[in-house]
């Protein structure tokens, strides 16, 4: 039987001394007190190895696991699979998938470590400040607006399907890029982005036409932009957009995007949950798929920082609505 740790090899019971403690009594005639008293061990100590030595002979000398032979507690099978799906296919920390399953975080913790899939360090963002969180009060009064840059995908699919240098040649100039556009509302989380095919100044201002509508559809009236220092925020068509509705726009400091943080959190959320998710085979395909995350975003997938609600729960609730809509 294997060892269940590894010891000091001059420790005073390892399988060696043992074997010359049993050696004591079986070979030598001595009684277990005096072995016990030689061994500076209590005499309960010598009978049960003199014991597993006879049963077993040497091997009954190594140490054992002290895993119980039943676990009747144990997570059952079902719910073990369910973390590992939400892992590989959400990429959830521990905190999300225990509030989703209904298990304690260190269970959950445990699970994964033993599937192999305790740490997730692709994709983290390690850094040595503290974090240093701040969310408004009611919904509306900040809204988060960024662009973010995604390679298109040929038809037949792109590198993720056939391997790197084994694309078809040419597909990748063809396709270009897409250019996410979002804007999410500091308080609720509340999230509304569209695919694009660029980032000029244009773009953005129809972009914040139409996201202006549809948070005005959700009751929620949005009083400050805040976005990075990009060209599309500094172009003249922007200004004149947010001059139309008087929205106070205000910008990050420069090379700090931790300002803008919750959209680019959910930049994250997009890359990691939908974009890179599977290997899809068309940029039609992904496209079709973006409206149904979007909904279960704002619809289904519940957040740590709103205590583990929903975005549109949130909304509901601060709106004086316990009740979700697609619930009534």
């Amino acid at each position: 039987m294997a060892h269940a740790r590894r010891q000091h090899p001059n420790a005073r019971l390892t399988p060696r001394h043992r074997l010359n403690m049993v050696a004591c009594v079986i070979d030598k005639g001595w009684s277990v007190e005096a072995t016990a008293d030689r061994f500076q061990v209590d005499a309960k100590t010598v009978r049960k190895w003199v014991g597993r030595f006879r049963a077993e002979g040497p091997a009954g000398l190594e140490d054992r696991s002290s895993r119980p032979h039943r676990s009747p507690k144990r997570t059952i099978r079902s719910v073990r699979r369910e973390v590992v799906r939400l892992r590989r296919k959400r990429r959830w920390g521990a905190d999300h998938i225990a509030h989703h399953v209904g298990l304690s975080s260190s269970t959950v913790q445990q699970i994964l470590r033993s599937e192999g899939l305790g740490r997730l360090d692709r994709g983290d963002r390690a850094t040595p400040e503290p974090v240093r969180r701040y969310q408004r009060d009611r919904p509306g009064e900040l809204v988060h607006v960024d662009v973010k840059k995604l390679s298109g995908i040929p038809d037949g699919g792109g590198w993720r399907v056939h391997g790197r240098g084994r694309a078809p040649s040419g597909t990748h100039a063809k396709v270009g890029y897409r250019y996410l556009h979002t804007a999410i509302d500091d308080r609720t989380r509340l999230a509304y982005s569209e695919i694009l095919d660029d980032e000029q100044g244009v773009t953005a201002a129809g972009f914040w036409r139409r996201a202006r509508l549809w948070f005005a559809a959700r009751g929620i009236a949005i009083e400050r932009w805040l976005t990075d220092n990009g060209s599309c925020y500094r172009s003249r068509v922007w200004a004149a957009a947010l001059a139309e509705t008087a929205v106070t726009h205000k910008r990050t400091r420069p090379y700090r995007p931790q300002t803008n943080g919750k959209v680019e959190r959910f930049h994250r959320i997009l890359l990691e949950e939908w974009a890179y998710i599977r290997d899809w085979t068309s940029e039609r395909e992904r496209h079709l798929a973006y409206d149904g995350f979007m909904h279960f975003y704002n619809h289904h997938r519940s957040h740590g920082a709103l205590d583990w609600a929903t975005p549109h729960e949130t909304l509901c609730r601060l709106a004086g609505d316990n009740l979700p809509a697609e619930h009534i």
